[in-house]
C-alpha cells in the first residue's frame, strides 16, 4: 500500500527498507541526526538561537515531523530529541558556569524545560503550523525567561 501510495515499485521499496518499520526508524535517525548536526555545526549562544534552529528545521521538513512528533506515535523518537537538547543544555550550563561536572538538579531543570519547549512545537505542528514561526519563539523565550533566574 505505502508502495502504491508513493508511486514506487514494491522491489524498490524493499531494496531500501527491510519493512515500513525499518522506514520509520530511518526518518527518525536522519531528523536527529540532522538536528543534533545543525546545531553542533553552528552552537547556538541562545535559548532563542537555538530553538529558531529547531522551529526553522521542523518547519522546512513539516510533513515528517508532524508524523514522528505526534503524540500517537513512538515515544522513543521524542525522548531521543528531547535527550539530545538536554544533552546540549548541560554541556552550556557546563561551559558558562565553568564547573566539571552537573548537578542532578541541573538534569531535572534541563528535562522540564526542554519537554516543555517541545510540548508548544508539537502544539504548533498539531495546528498545522498556523502560528507564525517568530510568535512561536517568543512564547518560548517568554517561558524560558525564568529558567535563567532559578539555575544556579
Amino acid at each position: 500500500e505505502l508502495a502504491d501510495k508513493a508511486d514506487v515499485h514494491r522491489a524498490t521499496f524493499y531494496s531500501h527498507y527491510k519493512d515500513i518499520y525499518d522506514l520509520y526508524e530511518q526518518l527518525e535517525n536522519a531528523v536527529v541526526d540532522e538536528l543534533s548536526a545543525m546545531i553542533s555545526k553552528n552552537p547556538p549562544s541562545t535559548y532563542e538561537e537555538l530553538f529558531k534552529i529547531i522551529i526553522d528545521y521542523v518547519y522546512d521538513n513539516a510533513q515528517t515531523c508532524r508524523m514522528l512528533f505526534n503524540g500517537n506515535g513512538n515515544r522513543d523518537f521524542y525522548n531521543r530529541v528531547s535527550g539530545s537538547l538536554e544533552e546540549i543544555y548541560i554541556a552550556d550550563w557546563l561551559r558558562e558556569t565553568g564547573q566539571n561536572e552537573a548537578a542532578e538538579e541541573w538534569r531535572f531543570f534541563a528535562k522540564y524545560h526542554i519537554q516543555g519547549c517541545l510540548a508548544i512545537v508539537n502544539r504548533w505542528a498539531d495546528a498545522d503550523y498556523a502560528y507564525p514561526k517568530n510568535g512561536l519563539i517568543s512564547i518560548i523565550i517568554r517561558a524560558s525567561t525564568n529558567l535563567d533566574k532559578i539555575m544556579p
